[in-house]
């Protein structure tokens, strides 16, 4: 079980087991791997009181994302515990509502009192948790289910995608879904991210909820990096077939065909990875700086002692003014850099003069920053220059392109207002290099030059201004559909010979030109920051101020934008080195070095790294909901796009876990139970659900023949094999038959969901969706719904009987079935019981009359609701045709009715169809003949026909035979006639020598008893008299077609068959 096991003899505690395996080829140690850890599960109390067994103290593991709880139950006293003492737990069970609490109830003491009750009429339980689990907080549960859509989504999509694509694309088709996949994965995070980010800025978060943020900032930071390294991107055209997996199987390092790409493929998704996870971010929307750029002369401004500013813009220069504008320069956010600059005291003032004079001629000053505004917001470089119109987190490209074409369509011509005029975003300022050139880098330039139309064009309509319908948005033929090295390189040179003519015509370190010697003499950190850009060292001592990402940035940026993929991790290994570890000042210097370790081996294209950082360093074993759900689907990822073999080779003998499952089972187990301390169990079982189902259908094996030859095909299992993970199905069928849904909502939500799975052949599944259904039959039956009740109870049925395949399915099930017949038989039995009893009783005052009334009406109410329940069903309908039980309250609310209508002739016919035997249809009662009425019933119908019989005889009295009139056939009365000749051998009052010489009747008959079932005899004789007279000695019977089932009733028997034959 789950839970692990319970012994009774001592005190109850739930030992978690978890096996044992290892990921093959990860670096790092020798890779990584589970180890059998039995852990004591923590005990809480979510909805009632509780006390612990021995004394030991209830603990509660909230929000610990560094691993799971250590409590541990001391079971000192319960070692000396002989073998003979009687157990300590009178009854288990889990918590239907709860679905991953296990309560156990203790033995009474000597007094008759449970432990711990004082007397009260309240009994504690001890409630355990079946596994850690520390809740999840309602951003990460928002973002859990948004990547859950992807996935669907994503699946969905592939399944409609034709066969003639996949063949064109190949692997790489499955690749760029992957791609897409992590994309929205990451954005989901993203937003997560935003969420709790605002929360830490407005309130105090505890240490606890600090220490998830910090483990989601790395999640994202390693799902992030995995992409890029590890995952094909979205251009099909530079992708290039993954390297084959290792035949040890496991982890295969650098898979992956984005390492072999050309140089300079990856450059732009590093900076902009770097950018994102490993700077500081922007400091222009800081309160310090903004009161800084407010200064008259920004460049000499000082923070107060009191800000603490300067410890987080440290640099070689005694302002902070100099320091963030290299810290955007080194970075490559130019067009924040120019911001910085168009802030300066003399810009302002150059600014200010050529306002006063007209617009004359610039002052040397005003011409120097006009020349350094051409040279940033131009830079053709990787990632962009950090303005509104390329995207740092490397989503947009993928997410918002729809979207904004769908704005620009619904737009209806009003200001939308919120930003400022954008200007023209064409206007080149050098020449050879385009204003665009940067988007060159990128893996789908034209594409990326499309969504830059479109957001400028969106601020344009913020603007309020109207863009002509010939300045369509179209693909500009100008910029390649796909990354072309030598294109972007040559803008890149361009642009870095125009900052060496214009800036340093002399060299770097010799002044500048002509242009720009003004701004050099007067400020001298400038040209030291300028000169950066030309990818020479910097002309000051780095150490100390720049961290490993910076040293990385300014090379991949300026130095070398080319760097072949493969080479990128060599790179950050040597500025790694020369910073001497720096790195994230939040971090430790222990913790910085084993981050930067994953980070390489990242890089290396390692993807086990990427499994093993978010199990050990993100939570992924902490039982929390949220990291372990990622961890999962992070590996499922891996595993699709070719990274990663689920498990080892089963060559060897001894059998391997898959780590898929292995993560896919952890991840579950820590959503229901972190939602069931919050409870909110219905949240978390369909949301486990929702993980595991994909994962649980039947799949055809896909394995190479081991001894090459065809005869060897049906031994090695390799040929019209169907496999799948029995432990999935289980693990959903488990999850289904604990939680108890509190509305019909919840539990149709869970069967629909199921309902695929049921059909690719899950019995388990089918299993659980049937106790599911049984369960909401049980509590309606509670609330007098009969009609909701048998709703359910064919819900179960059809799971059974309907959707699994027709080699696996269960003729209408198992419990809904049994349930249903009991319902459908005793409604039927109840209003035949109640007509009988009118028909054999005399009621002489009118409170007898009404009370006869009332149930009557109550029986024929209930009847018509399980009836109307099954007509309303129009999928099982078809499937109940020929159900005894069924058609049996079909017959007997139709007997009702016709009764009230005064319809004789139909309450005969379906009386004679309720007790004529017949054989059975169905695939399990061939050749079986019986009637649709039980035996115990037949005195009951009967009495009804004797009833009708007499009334009938009493209207005939002293007309002349031949005009005599029968309600029933002859046919009608042999039938009645049969069954009656079975009645009384049943009841004594007739027997055969055979069953007398045996001893069979034990009681003798009333007296009051044998003179009615005489008088029944005797009007039966006379009614089969006048069905003679009325209908000849035809015996044909006309079979009806009874509404909703049609043929009910197969022909008749004409040999009567009785006891004494």
């Amino acid at each position: 079980q789950d839970a692990g096991c319970l012994h009774p003899r001592h005190q109850p505690v739930i030992i978690a087991m978890t096996v044992g395996f290892a990921f093959a080829n990860a670096p790092s140690g020798g890779g990584f791997g589970f180890v059998n850890d039995n852990k004591s599960a923590s005990a809480t109390t979510p909805s009632f009181r509780s006390s612990r067994c021995g004394g030991a103290n209830a603990t509660s593991n909230l929000d610990n994302r560094d691993g799971p709880s250590s409590s541990s139950s001391s079971s000192s006293s319960s070692s000396s515990t002989s073998l003979s003492s009687p157990p300590s737990v009178r009854a288990l069970a889990w918590d239907p509502t709860g679905t991953a609490s296990l309560c156990l109830c203790s033995v009474p003491t000597s007094s008759g009192k449970r432990g711990g009750t004082g007397g009260k009429k309240n009994v504690d339980l001890d409630v355990f948790l079946s596994h850690d689990g520390t809740g999840c907080p309602t951003e990460e549960t928002e973002c859990l289910l948004r990547c859950l859509d992807a996935r669907g989504e994503c699946m969905a999509h592939a399944q409609q995608r034709p066969t003639w694509y996949l063949r064109r694309h190949g692997g790489n088709g499955k690749g760029e879904a992957a791609a897409k996949l992590s994309m929205d994965y990451r954005a989901a995070m993203c937003e997560c991210l935003m969420r709790l980010q605002g929360k830490e800025n407005s309130d105090s978060l505890d240490d606890e909820r600090n220490n998830n943020l910090e483990l989601l900032r790395l999640t994202y930071a390693i799902s992030h990096l995995a992409e890029i390294f590890l995952l094909p991107s979205l251009a099909s055209s530079i992708d290039v077939p993954a390297r084959p997996i290792s035949s040890s199987g496991g982890f295969c390092d650098g898979s992956v065909g984005r390492i072999d790409g050309p140089a300079g493929s990856l450059t732009a998704d590093v900076v902009r990875y770097l950018r994102l996870h490993h700077s500081a971010g922007s400091f222009m929307e800081s309160p310090e700086v903004a009161e800084m750029l407010r200064s008259d002369q920004p460049e000499y401004y000082e923070f107060p002692p009191s800000s603490g500013t300067d410890s987080i813009l440290p640099g070689p220069y005694d302002r902070p003014y100099w320091n963030l504008l290299l810290r955007f320069v080194s970075q490559g956010q130019l067009s924040n850099a120019w911001n910085l600059l168009s802030h300066h005291s003399a810009c302002r003032r150059a600014e200010e003069e050529m306002e006063g004079a007209g617009g004359g001629e610039l002052s040397p000053e005003g011409e120097g920053f006009a020349t350094l505004r051409a040279l940033l917001i131009s830079a053709p470089i990787p990632g962009g220059r950090g303005d509104r119109y390329c995207d740092d987190a490397g989503l947009d490209d993928y997410l918002e392109g729809e979207l904004l074409e769908r704005e620009e369509d619904e737009w209806d011509g009003e200001e939308e207002g919120g930003t400022d005029y954008p200007g023209d975003i064409n206007e080149t300022l050098i020449d050879g290099v385009p204003p665009n050139a940067y988007l060159l880098w990128e893996s789908l330039p034209r594409r990326a030059d499309k969504l830059r139309t479109l957001r400028h064009r969106r601020d344009l309509r913020r603007c309020g201004e109207r863009v002509d319908g010939d300045e369509a948005v179209s693909e500009s033929t100008m910029v390649p559909e796909a990354y072309q090295p030598r294109e972007a390189m040559n803008a890149f040179r361009t642009w870095q010979e125009t900052i060496r003519v214009t800036a340093f015509p002399s060299g770097v370190g010799s002044g500048g030109g002509f242009v720009l010697s003004a701004l050099f003499q007067r400020f001298p950190p400038l040209p030291q920051i300028i000169s950066i850009l030309l990818g020479a060292p910097p002309l000051f001592d780095t150490r100390g101020h720049f961290s490993w990402s910076q040293v990385l940035l300014m090379e991949l940026l300026y130095a070398r934008p080319d760097m072949m993929p493969e080479d990128i991790a060599t790179r950050a290994r040597v500025a790694m080195s020369k910073c001497g570890g720096g790195g994230d000042s939040r971090r430790s210097g222990d913790s910085n070095q084993q981050l930067q370790e994953i980070i390489l081996s990242i890089m290396n294209g390692s993807a086990g790294q990427v499994v093993e950082t978010m199990f050990s360093l993100c939570g992924g074993s902490s039982g929390a909901a949220f990291p372990a759900t990622m961890t999962s689907l992070l590996c499922n990822l891996l595993v699709d796009a070719g990274c990663i073999f689920p498990y080892e080779d089963d060559s060897s003998s001894t059998p391997s876990a898959n780590i898929q499952t292995e993560l896919l089972l952890l991840a579950a187990e820590s959503i229901i139970s972190s939602f069931a301390i919050q409870e909110q169990s219905d949240v978390g079982v369909r949301t486990a659900v929702r993980l595991l189902l994909p994962h649980a259908p039947p799949k055809k094996r896909v394995a190479p023949l081991r001894g090459g030859a065809d005869e060897n095909a049906e031994s090695n299992g390799a040929k019209d094999d169907i496999i799948y993970e029995p432990r999935i199905a289980a693990m959903i069928a488990e999850t289904i038959s604990r939680r108890l849904p509190s509305t019909d909502a919840e539990a149709r939500d869970l069967v629909q969901l199921c309902e695929e799975t049921i059909r690719l052949g899950s019995v388990l599944v089918a299993d659980a969706c049937e106790s599911l259904a049984f369960s909401r039959a049980l509590h309606h039956n509670k609330c007098s719904n009969l009609t909701r009740e048998v709703y359910w109870l064919l819900r179960g049925m059809e799971a059974q009987s309907s959707w699994l395949p027709e080699d696996r399915r269960r003729t209408l099930g198992f419990a809904c079935r049994r349930r249903f017949d009991l319902l459908c038989e005793g409604s039927a039995n109840d209003l035949i019981s109640v007509l009988s009893g009118a028909a054999i009783t005399n009621f002489s005052a009118n409170s007898e009359k009404e009370k006869h009334e009332k149930e009557m009406l109550m029986a024929l109410q209930a009847a018509e609701d399980v009836l109307e329940g099954v007509l309303q069903d129009d999928v099982m309908v078809p499937v109940l045709r020929g159900h005894v039980e069924a058609n049996l309250l079909q017959y007997a609310v139709d007997i009702a009715l016709a009764d009230a209508k005064g319809d004789a002739v139909q309450v005969a016919a379906d009386i004679v169809h309720c007790l004529e035997e017949c054989g059975l249809s169905g695939v399990d009662c061939t050749g079986v003949v019986s009637t649709l009425a039980d035996p115990k019933m037949y005195s009951e119908f009967l009495c009804i026909a004797f009833a009708l019989l007499a009334k009938e005889e009493s209207f005939e009295y002293g007309r002349p035979m031949e005009f005599a009139k029968c309600a029933f056939t002859v046919h009608g009365m042999h039938i009645l006639m049969a069954r009656l000749t079975q009645v009384l051998s049943w009841e004594g009052i007739i027997c055969s020598s055979h069953g007398s010489s045996l001893g069979w009747l034990s009681k003798e008959p009333s007296l009051s008893t044998k003179e009615y079932f005489s008088a029944m005899r005797l009007a039966f004789s006379k009614g089969l008299m006048r069905a003679f007279v009325s209908h000849g000695t035809s015996t044909t019977v006309k079979t009806d077609d009874k509404m909703g089932f049609g043929e009910a009733l197969d022909e008749e028997l004409e040999l009567l068959l009785s006891p004494c034959i």
